[in-house]
Order: C-alpha cells, then structure tokens, then sequence
C-alpha cells in the first residue's frame, strides 16, 4: 500500500486588502436581508394563523382578544409622540371596530385584523435591528 504525505504549512498568511474592506459592507448588507427575511417571516406566520383562525368557530374569543389588543394600541398613542402616536390611535380605533364586524357580519375580518397586527410586528422587528 502506497501512502502519500502533503506537508501543511502552518504560517500562511492572506495578504488580501480587498478582503478587508469587503467584509464589513458585506457583513451589514447580510445583516439587513436577515432582518427583512425574519419580519416578513414572522408577518406571513401571524397572516397563516389568522386565516387559520378564521375558520375555526371560536371567533368570539379571538375578538375579545383583538378588541383588547385595539385598547393596548390606544394606551401606546398615549405614551409616543409624533406620527407614530397617530397611526397608533387610528389601529387602536380599528381594531375594536373589525373585532365588531367580525361577530356581526363576517369571521373573515380576522385575517384583515391580523394583516394590520403583522405590518405593526414587521415594523417594530425592523426599527428593533437597525442600529
């Protein structure tokens, strides 16, 4: 049986300037597609579970739950400033009021809920990442 040897040189050294300089765009450019990646996976999850919740028979319970989530959105316009505070009192009005029409008239205003909750978590994972 014939063996073959190939000596490992242990000091190799890259001497790349091009690498240096690439690595740090390249490492935030990952970073912010990541991000992207993650917000609009999370934002399609709550979209599939509220289509999914929507044709379960529980939507009573899931509109208590949405006109309470409407209440946690006006006690945060209470707290911002600015435009956010105003976007914040327009989803807390819409929340109770699709928590509304969905007992009265149609389940299928859980998934319009849940679209507006979904843009609320995208945006909010978004600014959390960025520096």
């Amino acid at each position: 049986m014939k063996t073959m040897t190939a000596p490992l040189l242990e000091n190799q050294e890259h001497n790349s300037v091009t690498g240096e300089k690439l690595m740090p765009s390249m490492a935030a450019s990952i970073r912010d597609a990541m991000t992207m990646m993650v917000a609009v996976l999370v934002a399609a999850s709550i979209i599939t579970m509220s289509v999914w919740v929507a044709g379960m028979e529980i939507s009573t319970f899931i509109g208590a739950g949405i006109w309470g989530t409407g209440f946690i959105f006006l006690a945060l316009a209470m707290d911002s400033r600015g435009p956010v505070a105003l976007y914040q009192v327009i989803t807390g009005i819409a929340l109770p009021i699709l928590a509304l029409l969905q007992n009265r008239v149609s389940a299928d205003f859980i998934i319009v809920s849940g679209v507006l909750l979904a843009t609320w978590v995208a945006v909010a994972l978004i600014k959390r990442a960025a520096p």
